[in-house]
């Protein structure tokens, strides 16, 4: 574990948006879910994916960009999304966060659907915590190619809010 000089404060604002960002995407497709999740990023925050393909996503057109392709090609609707084990560090307004997260079926399916990290940048501007950049990787142990099956119809099923 690195070094950390945040208070006791800091890092449970920063865990809370952790739970916020399992919780946001969970929410359904539309506008109004859309701008929650998007408020949870700095404007010019950034979001990076390594599972099947490798893409990143800018600002707020970004964040919508993502969250409406995983509403509408994944099963989203179906599956929920919990926190594992976390560290949380930094020092003054700049902190970052390991975490492993999991998505499991909540109907249609039971057990897991897939697991894997986020490294989150996290920056405080006028006493608020607010993500910065997040960087998403697939467990390397997880079977990927399960999720071919919804990205082989991405062009029929993606839909933008």
């Amino acid at each position: 574990m690195s070094e950390n000089k945040l208070s006791v404060q800091d890092r449970f604002e920063i865990f809370e948006q952790l739970s916020l960002h399992q919780r946001c995407i969970d929410n359904g497709f539309g506008r109004e879910s859309v701008r929650k999740y998007q408020d949870l990023y700095w404007s010019e925050g950034k979001f990076t994916v390594h599972d099947l393909r490798s893409q990143t996503f800018e600002g707020p057109d970004g964040m919508k960009q993502m969250y409406d392709y995983a509403h509408s090609v994944f099963p989203i609707d179906k599956w929920f999304h919990t926190m594992g084990p976390f560290e949380i560090y930094g020092e003054g307004d700049e902190a970052t966060a390991k975490w492993r997260w999991i998505v499991s079926w909540r109907e249609d399916g039971i057990g897991t659907v897939s697991t894997g990290t986020y490294t989150d940048r996290f920056q405080r501007r006028n006493g608020v915590w607010k993500c910065l950049e997040r960087t998403s990787d697939i467990d390397p142990n997880w079977p990927s190619d399960l999720f071919l099956k919804y990205i082989d119809k991405a062009d029929e099923t993606f839909r933008s809010s």
